[in-house]
C-alpha cells in the first residue's frame, strides 16, 4: 500500500482560506444580483452590473486557486502569488473610487491594514520552505530513492 502524501498544516489552512474567500465573493455576487434594482438606482461611478461581474470573476479565481492549492498543484501556488497582490490593489482602487460614505472613509485604513496583513500571511505561507517542498515534484517513483543509486557512464 502506497503511503499517502500529507500537506503541511499551513498549506491546508491556506487552501481552505482561499476557498472561503472564493465562496465569500460568490455570496457577494448573489447579494448583488438580488439587490440589483437598488444598486441601479444609486448614483454610482460604475454601472450596476460591475458588482456582480467583478464578484463573479474574483470568486471564480479564488475557488479555482483554492481547489488547486488543496490538491497540491504547482500552478495554483504560482497563480496565487500573482493574484494576491492584484486583488489587494484592485480592492484599494475600488475603495478609493467607489466609497464615498463617511463610515467607508473612516474604516478604509483599518481594512487596508487588515487585508495587507492577511495578504502577507498568505504570501509567506506560499513562499515558505514547507510549501515549496510540498509543491515540488519528486522525480523518484514511490519506494525508490534515486539519491543513493550510483550512475555509471559508458565511454567508448
Amino acid at each position: 500500500m502506497e503511503k499517502r502524501h500529507r500537506q503541511p498544516y499551513a498549506v491546508t489552512l491556506t487552501a481552505y482560506g482561499v476557498l472561503i474567500l472564493g465562496a465569500g465573493y460568490c455570496l457577494g455576487v448573489l447579494h448583488a444580483i438580488f439587490t440589483y434594482s437598488t444598486i441601479e438606482s444609486l448614483p454610482l461611478s460604475v454601472p450596476a452590473w460591475y458588482f456582480p461581474l467583478s464578484g463573479l470573476v474574483w470568486g471564480g479565481v479564488w475557488l479555482a486557486l483554492g481547489i488547486g492549492l488543496r490538491f497540491g498543484k504547482e500552478w495554483s501556488r504560482r497563480a496565487a502569488l500573482v493574484a494576491i497582490p492584484i486583488c489587494f490593489f484592485a480592492w484599494m482602487a475600488d475603495e478609493r473610487l467607489l466609497s464615498r460614505s463617511a463610515i467607508a472613509l473612516q474604516s478604509f485604513w483599518f481594512e487596508a491594514v487588515l487585508r495587507l496583513i492577511l495578504a502577507a500571511i498568505g504570501m509567506a505561507v506560499l513562499i515558505g520552505a514547507g510549501t515549496l517542498k510540498n509543491y515540488r515534484p519528486n522525480p523518484a517513483p514511490p519506494g525508490r530513492d534515486l539519491s543513493m543509486e550510483k550512475t555509471t557512464t559508458h565511454v567508448e
